[in-house]
């Protein structure tokens, strides 16, 4: 009986442990399943942050192609003479878009001002910098010189869902396209087809499918899917349906791939065991994690390392790179805001004569971008030393750049050729930012220009040369995006405006732009980037380079400025007449001009004390080895004497109107005048050509 009853409480106790440990094998099933399921959503959310940005980078990409196009009809369009009535050009906006595959055109004018629409009832409804919502957006590209884009938002008048995209204009204003969701898929379709080859979720079976609005698949994980129909996975799937601009985005992840393995052990001992076996495995796991995770650190580190190596040994690192060239200085920087970045620069002597430079950013970061990169430079470079135009280096890298580019990526480029006898620099800009001319050791300016499309983003394009002479010790500054796109902890961006004024105040202070090898200006700059942005960590790759002309004499030639302020009176022209004398008689080669240039200046003073309310004017002379400069600046009205109209000599003296014969006998004495309006001065530069008797 005692051993019956032993029997039983034994079997009682064993069944109780079994249930224990059935009923905690279950609760950990029942915890492993909610986990796995928790842990599977997640990755779809992380997996759909991933695609959404590259179906919107491409998509982005097809809308701006188009909003540039309709830049470049607006310009031929306004030269029409129906481009200021609202019905017609609302006519030809409605068509023109029909032809694009777009539902909106809008053009603001510099105020803001809709001021021409396909839609008819819209011209003048809307004024971009006072209107709320999505509208109001737009009014930044009245001051920043850039692209923006907007996902697929209700529109404030029609409510409808819509997607705008605006490009700026250089004469002030912008261009809007807008399409909706069908509008947008139709657009964007080819660029999206094929988008998520290749990319399966957790095992070969899962994966991300890209669909349009009648369940056909256009982008497939395995490659020739594409064209068939989306059906449901069913139970056996864990899946995901999301709109990503207007398509119709879906993640799988099939269940068989996503199951975690449990091992369920029926007798206490075996438990015991299987959880030391557990805890065994998972210390020795943890061991062998860490040595494969610091293994595959060290081995990306390494590769990173000669992936940088490689693309910095790609560009020129040497400076000064030409010792015995004495016309010129070059010397650039580049930093990276990754281990590898897309900016990259370059130069190189093309014959006796010309020295080439450029500069460029690649779209996107990352390998990526290095890769396209290296792509870029080599076919420019190549291309440009066969001695080709500019105008048909451009063209020919656009149409390389552009065949087989499945990315979709694109290079803006400003490409230069500085001819070193006479400091002419003829130039291609390619969608890059304006580069910075230094001249008269003090001076800032952007130069600007209609610039042309990137490289690589279509094929078919045409480039537009430009020129700009350079005095000797004038200097070209170039930079890439990162420089004035960088933004501080309250999203405001370093701009082109705190660049111009920092690079004055470096030059006013005696920052050294080139010294030998090195240039405390590049070094800076950045570092006053860097300082903006605070907190917020490099968004972008900081590429500069600075060239400076010394002239066909070389770096030795003397190049010496006299420079003083004097009231707008008749006794500050009579001091500025004395200022000017003790000027001559520090260089024997200005005696000979020294009566033509005593005229100027009375003639200039004089018409700036009576005529333009000024209340001083500066007087400044820059004597050079080949030419003197007279530089006249007053506050006073605007006035180009350039500008005006010569008097007609040929008319007997009582014929002729009165005045103008002064100006006149400037410009007849002067070898190049020029003239600009700057911060409210009026600028007017004299130049004339300097004959030296000693040869030097």
């Amino acid at each position: 009986m005692m051993r019956q009853s032993q029997r039983r409480l034994a079997v009682r106790l064993v069944g109780a442990v079994a249930i224990a440990f059935a009923a905690s094998m279950a609760l950990t099933w029942m915890l492993h399943e909610r986990l796995t399921r928790r842990d599977i959503f997640r990755l779809i959310d992380n997996v759909f942050s991933d695609v959404a940005v590259d179906i919107r980078e491409r998509v982005d990409a097809r809308m701006f192609r188009q909003a540039m196009v309709v830049r470049d009809k607006v310009y031929e369009m306004q030269e029409q003479p129906w481009w200021n009535d609202p019905d017609e050009s609302s006519r030809r906006l409605r068509a023109l878009a029909d032809e694009l595959g777009v539902d909106e055109i809008c053009i603001a004018d510099a105020d803001g001002m809709l001021s021409h629409s396909a839609r008819r009832e819209e011209v003048g409804a809307i004024n971009f910098v006072t209107a709320e919502g999505q509208a109001r957006e737009f009014a930044s590209l009245l001051d920043e010189q850039f692209e923006l884009s907007q996902p697929l938002l209700p529109n404030s008048l029609r409510g409808e869902m819509i997607k705008y995209v605006g490009v700026w204009m250089p004469e002030g204003g912008f261009v809007q396209v807008g399409g909706g969701e069908k509008s947008v898929r139709n657009l964007a379709r080819s660029a999206l087809t094929g988008l998520t080859h290749g990319w399966h979720v957790s095992g070969d079976e899962g994966g991300i499918f890209i669909t349009t609005d009648n369940g056909t698949i256009i982008s497939h994980p395995k490659a020739g899917q594409e064209g068939g129909q989306w059906r449901d996975p069913g139970k056996d799937s864990y899946w995901e349906m999301r709109i990503l601009e207007g398509f119709p985005v879906y993640v799988v992840i099939p269940k068989k791939t996503a199951v975690i393995e449990r091992r369920v052990l029926v007798t206490t001992s075996a438990f015991l065991n299987g959880m030391a076996l557990v805890l065994a495995s998972i210390l020795v796991g943890l061991v062998i994690a860490r040595y494969v995770r610091v293994q595959l650190a060290t081995r990306r580190k390494n590769e990173m390392e000669m992936a940088t190596n490689i693309q910095s040994s790609a560009i020129p690192r040497v400076f000064p790179p030409f010792p015995d060239e004495s016309r010129m200085d070059v010397c650039a920087a580049m930093h990276a805001a990754r281990d590898i970045g897309g900016d990259f620069y370059d130069f190189y002597l093309a014959g006796s004569d010309r020295f080439m430079f450029m500069i460029a950013d690649v779209s996107g970061k990352g390998v990526p971008a290095a890769l396209y990169m290296m792509r870029a430079k080599a076919t420019i470079k190549g291309i440009a030393q066969t001695g080709l135009p500019l105008t048909e280096v451009a063209e020919r890298a656009n149409e390389a750049l552009s065949r087989d580019n499945d990315a979709n990526m694109f290079v803006t480029a400003w490409l230069g050729e500085l001819n070193l006898s006479t400091g002419v620099v003829t130039y291609v800009n390619a969608g890059h930012n304006p580069p910075v001319l230094l001249s008269g050791g003090s001076r800032a300016e952007f130069v600007r220009e209609r610039s042309g499309m990137m490289l690589g983003a279509m094929s078919g394009l045409k480039y537009r040369e430009h020129e700009l002479a350079l005095r000797p010790g004038d200097m070209l500054y170039l930079y890439t995006d990162g420089i004035t796109e960088q933004a501080d902890e309250r999203g405001e961006l370093f701009g082109e405006e705190r660049l111009r004024f920092s690079l004055e105040t470096m030059l006013t202070d005696g920052v050294s732009p080139l010294d030998g090898g090195k240039s405390q200006m590049l070094n800076a700059i950045f570092h006053a980037v860097i300082a903006h942005g605070g907190v917020v960590e490099q968004s972008d790759d900081c590429t500069q380079l600075v060239v400076r002309y010394n002239g066909s004499g070389g770096r030795d030639a003397d190049v010496q400025r006299f420079a003083r302020d004097f009231p707008s009176t008749q006794d500050g022209v009579a001091s500025a007449s004395a200022f000017l004398d003790e000027v001559v008689e520090k260089d024997d080669a200005l005696a000979l001009l020294s009566a033509k240039m005593h005229i100027i200046l009375d003639e200039i003073a004089s018409n700036i004390v009576k005529h333009s309310g000024a209340t001083n004017f500066t007087f400044e002379v820059e004597c050079g080895r080949d030419a003197v400069k007279m530089t006249f600046a007053d506050d006073g009205a605007e006035y180009d004497p350039i500008a005006h109209v010569d008097p007609d000599v040929s008319l007997p003296a009582e014929a002729r109107p009165i005045g103008g014969l002064g100006i006149l006998m400037v410009k007849k004495m002067s070898s190049r005048m020029s003239y600009r309006r700057e911060d409210g001065r009026n600028i007017l530069g004299i130049e004339l050509n300097l004959v030296r008797l000693d040869g030097v």
